[in-house]
């Protein structure tokens, strides 16, 4: 039976042009996407019978185009799909078609292999999803990372035809392959122009079926019992010299715990990365010159790998209050390791049983120096925070959950942070003797301490008379940096509080004499006044600016900063410059910064410790699908606090 490139059809079917929203997700870092979406569903379909760890491996070829399977039948479809998009005037795809041509009509093209090991393969449901399904997948085991049956767009985003052919040799069936190519969508009968194809096109037999046996290329094929499946990426895009490094830093930045656990070996090329040379890689990769962002992952993975390997880190398991949920059968099912360290990120690396990172949880200290990774173990406690991840599984959402489970899991994930943040205060936190000036307390207290009617002269104590043993706190509460900070009715409480002395220990001695004593006082020197002041100046000359639109429909844009010189604290605005010149302020919304702390309202954002030289980053979404021209105003925010007795 002859096989052939098949472009399903039908009436009046809606026109796919080349924008295709899966692919698009992965064009950022189509290296990364790549690495991290085929080594997840490998580690998916690992064979559970055995200990042995998957192995993936890439490998780059070159074929003849000649060699394409069903070249001519993707040939006689170019013209009627340019000609379709000619006439909607559609600039974007007639560009991708023009390339795909050019492509298409040269002598070889790159090409390459992606392969895993030690797993199933793809048996009948899950070929079926992979090949023809769209938006959904088959897992073999039901604690599988992917879910959604996005990241196989992923492939597709790294060549220039969009351009697949799978090859598997699954463990109970027979070796089969076919083809996949992302095309467009174009006029399949030309008597009849409302009949269109589907974007996507298929290679297989007359029948619709698979093509029984393998497909190879220039590479060996499997032996029979060797299992698993094999990715031909075809038409692959000009990618940069260093790109198998890449691919090992992904590999190291998103399965750090796999690689570790002897879970997952790579292969690029020549060079091999598992858990014994895992150290000797990242030493290599340090020297490897990377873009901005890549160094901040990776800075954060070395802080990891330290967590995870060094010998003074501390474990823990779920403690108590997780026993209420159904999904936890035991305080084994998440894992806490911590590692108190100079350069630490203060972070907690957050994974599911594949061992994949899912993202960073921060905000869990300010003052505290650790580095930390969270396991989830058990296999009903990894169900259910898969069933919160987002399509890219780089997340945990309640808003991802059923309605019936939504309140559950705004519990739980509210439980798993702050035992993140207990966990770490206890393990960590210092307590300090004698006096501790944590808010600037002793330019407050007096000099003179009044016994029965006496007033002696004395030196100054500052708290130590009242309290022996002070915790060194973070003040968690949440507070508009934008208004000078009042203090309302329970001003002195947070002040209190945030000394440390309202604590779950001293509870008992919060309405002791002693205790009452201090807060007696220091509503006597009238704190709930207006003491901090604040002056924006201005700071323009200071920074390079650059914004650029990242998704302009989804009102998505990326300020860069460059600083000439080091700032505590600025203020920035951003305004939207129209085709007239006049400016207009504009509110932001979902601010993000992947190099500064900052806080934020709808017209303003405060960014904290710019670095003289230090690229600062900052992604803000805006109410509007145009592309507009912006502009940032930057203010140097200067504080000082008026002294005690100015205050009526």
């Amino acid at each position: 039976m002859k096989n052939r490139w098949m472009f399903p059809h039908g009436k009046d079917l809606t026109p796919r042009g080349v924008n295709d929203p899966a692919i698009n997700s992965f064009l950022d870092n189509v290296i990364d996407s790549l690495t991290r979406e085929v080594i997840q569903n490998s580690l998916d379909a690992k064979i559970k019978e055995n200990d042995k760890p998957v192995e993936v491996t890439f490998d780059e070829g070159v074929i003849k185009t000649e060699e394409i399977p069903g070249i001519e039948d993707i040939r006689n479809a170019l013209p009627k799909a340019i000609h379709f998009w000619e006439k909607k005037g559609n600039v974007g795809t007639l560009n991708h078609l023009r390339g795909f041509e050019k492509l298409l009509n040269s002598e070889t093209v790159r090409i390459l292999k992606v392969s895993d090991y030690n797993a199933y393969g793809l048996n009948d449901k899950s070929y079926d999803a992979l090949i023809i399904g769209n938006g959904y997948t088959e897992k073999i085991d039901e604690n599988a990372a992917g879910s959604k049956g996005i990241g196989k767009a992923a492939p597709f985003a790294i060549s220039d035809l969009r351009l697949v052919f799978y090859n598997t040799v699954p463990t109970k069936s027979i070796p089969k392959h076919a083809g996949v190519m992302n095309f467009v969508s174009f006029n399949f009968d030309d008597n009849d122009e409302s009949i269109i194809t589907q974007e996507r096109a298929l290679y297989q037999t007359e029948d619709k079926d698979h093509v029984t046996g393998q497909i190879s290329f220039n590479f060996d094929e499997r032996k029979l019992d060797d299992y698993g499946t094999d990715l031909f990426i075809i038409g692959l895009r000009e990618i940069d010299d260093d790109w198998e490094k890449r691919i090992l830093l992904s590999a190291v930045n998103n399965f750090l715990v796999s690689i570790l656990e002897e879970k997952l070996i790579i292969r690029v090329n020549n060079t091999i990365l598992n858990h014994e040379n895992l150290g000797e890689v990242i030493t290599l990769l340090e020297e490897f010159k990377k873009s901005y962002d890549e160094k901040k992952i990776f800075k954060d993975t070395i802080n990891y790998y330290d967590a995870l390997t060094n010998e003074e880190r501390l474990e823990f398991e779920l403690d108590e209050r997780f026993g209420k949920y159904d999904f936890i059968k035991n305080k084994a099912d998440g894992k806490l390791v911590l590692l108190k360290r100079e350069e630490a990120n203060r972070m907690i690396l957050q994974t599911r049983i594949s061992g994949m990172k899912i993202y960073d949880r921060d905000r869990i200290s300010g003052n505290i120096m650790f580095t930390g990774v969270f396991r989830a173990t058990g296999k009903e406690l990894d169900k259910f925070l898969k069933s919160l991840e987002n399509t890219n599984h780089t997340g945990w959402s309640p808003d991802q959950s059923s309605k019936e489970n939504r309140k559950q899991a705004e519990e739980f994930l509210k439980d798993l942070y702050h035992w993140f943040k207990e966990t770490v205060k206890n393990s960590y936190e210092q307590s300090v003797e004698n006096v501790i000036d944590a808010i600037g307390i002793k330019d407050f207290l007096p000099l003179v301490s009044q016994q029965e009617g006496k007033q002696d002269e004395k030196a100054d104590t500052g708290i130590k008379k009242t309290i022996d043993n002070v915790v060194i706190k973070r003040n968690t509460k949440k507070n508009n940096i934008y208004n000078t900070y009042e203090f309302a009715e329970d001003g002195v409480d947070s002040i209190i509080e945030e000394l440390g002395y309202d604590t779950e220990e001293t509870k008992v001695e919060k309405e002791t004499k002693k205790t009452r004593k201090i807060k007696n006082l220091l509503e006597k020197i009238s704190l709930r006044r207006k003491l901090k002041k604040e002056q924006l100046v201005d700071a323009d000359e200071f920074f390079g600016v650059k914004i650029i639109a990242l998704n302009t429909s989804g009102g998505l844009y990326r300020c860069i900063l460059k600083p000439t010189k080091s700032f505590k604290e600025i203020d920035i605005k951003f305004n939207i410059v129209g085709e007239d010149g006049r400016i207009t302020a504009t509110d932001v919304r979902n601010v993000k910064s992947n190099t500064n702390k900052m806080k934020n309202n709808e017209s303003m954002i405060r960014l904290y410790d710019i670095k003289k030289g230090e690229l600062a980053t900052i992604d803000i979404n805006i109410n509007s699908k145009l592309l507009l021209k912006m502009k940032g105003k930057i203010y140097e925010v200067k504080i000082w606090f008026i002294p005690i007795s100015s205050v009526k």
